[in-house]
């Protein structure tokens, strides 16, 4: 019996493994290739060199994809322009769905719904708008796979800041985010979020009780292992991310503004490796090692960074989903202070499994705790990993997204898990 055919539309390419986004998106597809026969449609960015473009063709064939259709896109490898700005004010779209606006795409991948489909799947919010051409007696089913709930973190940027041009541009998008997601969660049989708040969410905004899926981000325990305590260093502290990503740029600003100071108070030798691709200039201005900061940009390996230090730190101030960070710590058996909204969406428990602090002086005396009392860091992070490995190994999160799918698309009910 032949297996039944899957259509994976994706706005970037999720290769090289290297952000959060392109890990769950990654995985996702995986998950597919191993049970369905999956066709690729994607974007590329014209600039990258053909290496990294043929590296990921190649890469999603070993995972066992069929075929990868890609179509080339200039804005990918460009910020926002005033046209695209003015396009989107007049359409009343959010502006960071303008680049993923291409009728070449849209025209192709009308032609492929065409040819036969039993699912087709949707790999983040900004290609949700091709579900609407996705009509007809013989539908498939749709599924969206929602990182974030994008309005949620155009709210929480708003909410920071004062009256003035910039709170008035984030209410514009988050307004129209707004919009744009209700419309693309209506237009999906079933949409997969990473947590039960985002579940809830999703939800309210489509008006449908058990539109959302719970498929949280998980981690690879065989590749996140732990280092060992004799290669921590009690003085070191570590963030990792995505450094372009502005939730991750105003959490450590914050941090090196509010809290490294309050540490170094204390432990003048403390020291903060801030790991992460495409370091903003921003973050780049922080790098001062004789004054406890080390930004390291684009690295090949997070892992000695992360096994070095006493404590990972994750002192976000908004953003949405889960944080692959923590779940890649936890794994690592690496002790983790974090803000609630840092570590939101995860199963954890303060005290146990991480320490969760909101301002900066408890911040400070959370991880001062954990870098002074090792056996106390040490039993904190082996709880982290046995919480990783009990509940958000990736085979176990890509089973149950396949269960919840299946009993979707059998007319069940929606699981409890939700």
């Amino acid at each position: 019996m032949s297996r039944q055919r899957v259509l994976f539309a994706v706005a970037r390419p999720p290769y090289p493994c290297d952000t959060g986004a392109r890990i769950r998106s990654w995985n996702t597809l995986a998950g597919f290739a191993k049970r369905y026969d999956v066709d690729v449609i994607s974007y590329c960015d014209p600039s990258m060199d053909l290496s990294e473009t043929q590296a990921w063709v190649d890469g999603a064939l070993e995972l066992g994809v069929s075929r990868v259709e890609q179509i080339p896109n200039p804005a990918l490898g460009h910020g926002t322009t005033v046209p695209q700005l003015i396009s989107a004010a007049v359409r009343g779209l959010p502006v960071s769905t303008m680049k993923y606006r291409n009728d070449d795409f849209s025209r192709r991948f009308r032609d492929r719904l065409g040819q036969g489909y039993d699912l087709v799947h949707i790999e983040t919010v900004h290609l949700a708008g091709e579900a609407a051409s996705i009509v007809g007696e013989s539908r498939p089913f749709v599924t969206l796979n929602a990182h974030n709930v994008e309005c949620q973190i155009a709210d929480r940027m708003r909410d920071l800041e004062r009256f003035g041009p910039r709170w008035a541009a984030l209410s514009l998008h988050a307004r129209n985010m707004r919009r744009f997601e209700c419309d693309a969660f209506r237009a999906c049989d079933a949409v997969l979020a990473v947590s039960r708040e985002d579940c809830d969410q999703i939800d309210r905004m489509c008006g449908v009780s058990g539109r959302a899926v719970l498929v949280e981000n998980g981690v690879d325990d065989r590749y996140f292992t732990p280092g060992g305590a004799d290669r921590e260093c009690a003085d070191e502290l570590v963030f990792v991310g995505s450094m372009d990503w502005l939730p991750n740029v105003d959490g450590v600003i914050g941090f090196v503004r509010d809290v490294l100071p309050r540490i170094r108070q204390r432990r003048p030798a403390a020291h903060l490796s801030v790991v992460g691709r495409k370091p903003h200039p921003d973050v780049l201005a922080l790098h001062d090692p004789a004054n406890g900061v080390t930004v390291t940009g684009t690295v090949d390996d997070v892992r000695p960074y992360v096994h070095g230090a006493a404590v990972a730190v994750v002192p976000l101030r908004y953003g949405g989903g889960t944080r692959l960070k923590i779940l890649e710590a936890f794994s690592m058996s690496t002790a983790v202070v974090s803000t609630s909204l840092g570590c939101e969406g995860i199963l954890c428990k303060d005290e146990e499994h991480l320490m969760i602090r909101d301002d900066a002086e408890s911040f400070a005396s959370a991880c001062l705790d954990l870098m002074d009392d090792g056996p106390k860091r040490q039993k904190v992070g082996e709880k982290g990993r046995k919480l990783a490995l009990s509940e958000y190994v990736w085979p176990s999160v890509i089973g149950r997204m396949h269960d919840e799918i299946d009993r979707r698309r059998n007319g069940g009910g929606a699981d409890a898990r939700n």
